[in-house]
């Protein structure tokens, strides 16, 4: 049984990069747990696919593309989700890319590419809701960060791995502001998960990846999902700033 502090019924949640992976996963539980989800991402047919399901099992989903790292495309489409739906209570940053590569590999494109999109892209949206939360004296954000932003990358993504430093940086920053007007502002840093984007990796660095995690495996998507409807719910009313390690214990605080 659900417990009555995680129901989301009549919220609505926007969910960035929920095409597939991670996102999608989060925007199921969400959708799940009665919220109805704006699914984004950068195609429209991603999203409306994902959506789809969603209504295919009875939830309420809809979809909209738009870049995030595009502040024009973000401040349009978040108008539109006010307009169709009349606010946003919930917004997870989770639309993001990878790139496996050594330090030496990354150019100044590879770096800004990655910064825009991850953190940027995190920014843009937390500024298109922020003063729709005010205003409603309620709001829940979770950016989705990384392992890697606490601990650097073995790997050497250096760029990712100062996106994701970033964005705790800016979830910090954000929950001190934001606090005072009811709006909860928190972060989940994953470890490597079994999605499209960890499918990228060689065999060899997914084994080398996996050999460091004590729980000896891959994160599943649920996994995180399930700690992000958490600090959207309110069973974490008391939660502010706070950064949540779902790594199977490859990083501890």
């Amino acid at each position: 049984m659900r417990s009555i502090q995680q129901d989301l019924s009549g919220k609505i949640a926007v969910v960035t990069g929920a095409g597939r992976g991670l996102g999608k996963a989060i925007a199921d539980v969400l959708a799940g747990r009665g919220a109805h989800v704006v699914v984004n991402d950068l195609t429209l047919e991603l999203a409306e696919e994902a959506a789809a399901s969603a209504r295919a099992r009875g939830e309420s989903a809809s979809a909209i593309a738009f870049d995030v790292a595009d502040p024009n495309q973000v401040e349009i489409a978040f108008r539109r989700i006010r307009g169709d739906h009349g606010r946003v209570d919930i917004l997870i940053n989770n639309a993001g890319i990878g790139d496996f590569v050594s330090f030496p590999e990354i150019t100044p494109e590879k770096w800004d590419r990655m910064l825009n999109i991850h953190l940027k892209g995190s920014f843009n949206c937390c500024q298109a809701v922020l003063a729709g939360m005010k205003e409603q004296k309620y709001g829940k954000i979770v950016n989705i960060s990384s392992v890697a932003g606490k601990r650097g990358d073995f790997i050497g993504n250096a760029h990712y791995t100062a996106a994701k430093a970033g964005i705790i940086g800016l979830t910090k920053s954000l929950a001190l502001y934001a606090a005072p007007f009811g709006i909860n502002v928190n972060a989940i840093a994953p470890g490597l998960v079994a999605t499209e984007l960890s499918d990228e990796m060689s065999s060899e660095m997914k084994a080398t990846t996996i050999s460091r995690i004590p729980a000896g495996r891959l994160g599943r998507p649920e996994e995180i999902a399930r700690a992000t409807a958490f600090l959207v719910s309110d069973d974490a009313s008391y939660v502010f700033g706070e950064t949540l390690s779902v790594n199977g214990g490859s990083y501890m605080d």
